[in-house]
C-alpha cells in the first residue's frame, strides 16, 4: 500500500508537533508494510526537490511566487501548483493523508487527491479549520463551541465589527471572495484586531474577515466532501467538527504518540529537598503564556522554595523581550537555551513539575506525554487537549488558564507540599506511544478505506 503524507512544510525546515510527530511515526508505519512517500510545500522556490529524510522519500512542490495567508484554506491554487499535480498524477498512490489546511496544503489539493481516485484522509491538528482567532478562545477570554456563524466569528476576530449591527456584517460577508483574496491586507488580516498592523489593516479589515469567515465555513463543508475519513487528535476538535454539520461517520478520534520508552513501574518516591523546580517548554508565543506563569512565580512570597526555568523556542522577539523585562533581577527564574529534541528527555528529569500556562485550546500538546514518561507531572492550564490529558489531582494539577492568582496558589501547594507532589507522580500511567498511533492508522487505512 502506497501513502501520500502531505504537508505545508517539513524537515529540515522549522518544524512543530505535527511534523516532530509525524517523523517518528513514519517507522512504524513502514514496519506495518506501508510505503511512505512525503509531499511538502517549498515555499519561495520555483522549483520542485526530492531528497530523504530519516530513511523517507520527501518530495517538495514549488509555491511560487509567495502566496497570502488568505484565503489560508488555498480556495484558490497557489502558482505552480500545476507542478504538484502533474508529480501527484504519477504517484499511483493508494491513499492521500493531509496534515495541514492552509493556502500551502489546502483545499485545492485534497480536491486534486479525490479527483485521481485516491482514499483520502485528513487529520486535523489545529482550530485553523475553523477559527478566524485559531485560538477557539471567544473574543480571547472564554472557549468556544467552535460553531462558525458569520456575525459572532467576525465580531470576535475584529473590534471595529463588533460596533456594527448584524445586519450589516452579514452584507459584508457577501463580497465576492476573487475581490477579496487580491486586496493588499496585512499579514495579520487573520489575526485578532487587538495586533497593530497600522491603519490600513484596520480600517479594511472590518471589509473582508466576514467574507473569510464565510470562506473558512465553506472550505470546512469541502473537506466533508472530498476526505474519506477526518481524523481529529483531540476531543474538542472532534466536537468542534461534529458542531459544524461534520458527518460523525467520517470523523475519528486518534490522538498522539511519542517514541519514548514509558514507565513500565510506578516512579520511586522522592525526598523533596530544595525548592520545587518547574520548567517550561514551548514557543515564546502571547498564547503559550509565560507571563502568567512568571508573574506567578514573582508573586510568591520569598520564603516559598521554588525555580522557574524557560526553555524556549524561538518566535516572538517582542514578546520575549516583554517576559525578560517581567522577570527583572528576580533570581528564582531564569531563561536557558532552546533544547533539542535528544537533550529533552535527559533534561526534563532534572525537573519536579512542567509547567503548560497556555491561553489557547491546545490539541495535544506532545510534552505532556513527552513529561508523563518521565514520571515527571504537569501543572497546565484547564483548557483543551491539556485538560484532556492531565488529570487533575491524579497525575498533575489543572488551574484556571489566565487567573494568575490562581496560578501562584497552585505553585505555592505544590511548592510546599512533598507529599502531593510524590502522589501526582505516583499517579502517572504509562503513556500512549507512536506505535499504538501508527496501528490505529493503518486500521482507518486497511478497514475504512478498502
Amino acid at each position: 500500500m502506497k501513502i501520500i503524507q502531505a504537508l505545508a512544510r517539513y524537515f529540515p525546515d522549522k518544524c512543530g508537533g505535527i511534523q516532530v510527530n509525524l517523523n517518528e511515526l513514519l517507522p512504524q508505519m513502514q514496519s506495518l508494510d506501508m510505503e511512505i512517500q512525503i509531499a511538502a510545500a517549498s515555499n519561495g522556490s520555483p522549483k520542485e526537490d526530492s531528497y530523504e529524510y530519516n530513511g523517507v522519500k520527501v518530495y517538495r512542490y514549488p509555491v511560487f511566487p509567495e502566496p497570502k495567508t488568505q484565503p489560508n484554506h488555498g480556495q484558490f491554487p497557489h502558482g505552480k501548483f500545476d507542478v504538484f499535480a502533474n508529480w501527484l498524477s504519477n504517484q499511483k498512490a493508494d491513499i492521500y493523508h493531509q496534515h495541514h489546511w492552509e493556502v500551502y496544503c489546502g483545499l485545492p489539493h485534497l480536491r486534486l487527491a479525490k479527483k485521481l481516485g485516491m482514499a483520502t484522509v485528513v487529520t486535523v491538528h489545529y482550530a485553523i479549520p475553523i477559527c478566524q482567532r485559531i485560538t477557539l478562545m471567544f473574543n480571547g477570554k472564554q472557549v468556544c463551541d467552535g460553531k462558525i456563524d458569520v456575525v459572532r466569528c467576525s465580531q470576535c476576530a475584529d473590534t471595529l465589527l463588533k460596533k456594527l449591527p448584524a445586519a450589516m456584517v452579514k452584507t459584508l460577508n457577501h463580497l465576492p471572495m476573487p475581490i477579496l483574496s487580491r486586496l493588499p491586507l496585512p499579514t495579520s488580516a487573520y489575526l485578532p484586531a487587538s495586533v497593530d498592523d497600522g491603519n490600513l489593516g484596520r480600517f479594511v479589515r472590518p471589509f473582508v474577515v466576514p467574507g473569510y469567515v464565510t470562506a473558512r465555513q465553506q472550505s470546512l463543508l469541502e473537506m466533508a466532501k472530498f476526505a474519506d475519513r477526518i481524523v481529529t487528535v483531540c476531543d474538542w476538535l472532534y466536537q468542534a467538527l461534529l458542531i459544524n454539520g461534520i458527518p460523525e461517520e467520517k470523523l475519528i478520534l486518534s490522538r498522539h504518540g511519542i517514541a519514548y520508552a514509558t514507565q513500565e513501574k510506578s516512579p520511586q518516591i522522592k525526598q523533596q529537598s530544595g525548592p520545587l523546580k518547574v520548567v517550561f517548554l514551548g514557543r515564546w508565543d502571547i498564547y503559550k503564556g509565560i507571563d502568567i506563569l512568571v508573574q506567578a512565580v514573582k508573586d510568591l512570597p520569598p520564603e516559598i522554595p521554588i525555580e522557574l526555568t524557560i526553555h524556549a523556542i524561538a518566535q516572538d522577539e517582542r514578546y520575549r523581550q516583554q517576559i525578560l523585562k517581567l522577570i527583572g533581577n528576580d533570581s528564582r527564574i531564569r531563561v536557558d537555551k532552546q533544547l533539542t529534541r535528544e537533550e529533552l528527555p535527559k533534561a526534563m528529569a532534572d525537573y519536579d513539575i512542567l509547567a503548560i500556562p497556555s491561553q489557547c485550546l491546545e490539541t495535544g500538546p506532545l510534552v505532556v506525554l513527552e513529561a508523563h514518561a518521565l514520571s515527571v507531572p504537569v501543572i497546565g492550564s484547564n483548557l483543551g487537549g491539556i485538560a484532556e490529558l492531565v488529570r487533575h489531582g491524579i497525575d498533575g494539577w489543572l488551574v484556571t488558564a489566565n487567573d494568575t492568582k490562581a496560578w501562584t496558589e497552585a505553585l505555592r501547594r505544590l511548592a510546599t507540599d512533598a507529599n502531593l507532589l510524590n502522589q501526582l507522580r505516583q499517579g502517572i500511567k504509562p503513556v500512549r506511544t507512536v506505535s499504538r498511533q501508527a496501528r490505529e492508522l493503518a486500521a482507518i487505512y486497511y478497514n475504512n478505506l478498502h
